[in-house]
């Protein structure tokens, strides 16, 4: 695999995601936040992880505590679209 793109979409969600936590503790919130990026950086090939439904299939999930890591592959780079709490409403993933 490529690259991993970050776009800002994804960029925006990883800094609430902080933001939320850090607000009981930074540490916790650093830990989260490197998880999360940790598990985008080590996707080694585009289908290792689950397609997400709501997408139809285009778009691919990995899952994180509770969050969904959205991606899709482009060429050779995977492009993080966004980072969802999957306790949400799947309606706002849309």
């Amino acid at each position: 695999m490529g690259k991993v793109v970050w776009t800002k979409r994804s960029r925006s969600s990883l800094r609430k995601i902080w933001e939320f936590y850090a607000e009981k503790d930074t540490r916790a919130a650093d830990r989260i936040i490197e998880e999360i990026i940790s598990t985008a950086e080590n996707i080694k090939f585009g289908d290792q992880y689950q397609a997400e439904e709501i997408s139809g299939g285009k778009y691919r999930r990995a899952v994180v505590r509770h969050f969904k890591i959205v991606y899709l592959v482009k060429g050779k780079n995977l492009e993080i679209l966004r980072v969802f709490d999957a306790r949400q409403d799947p309606k706002k993933l849309k």
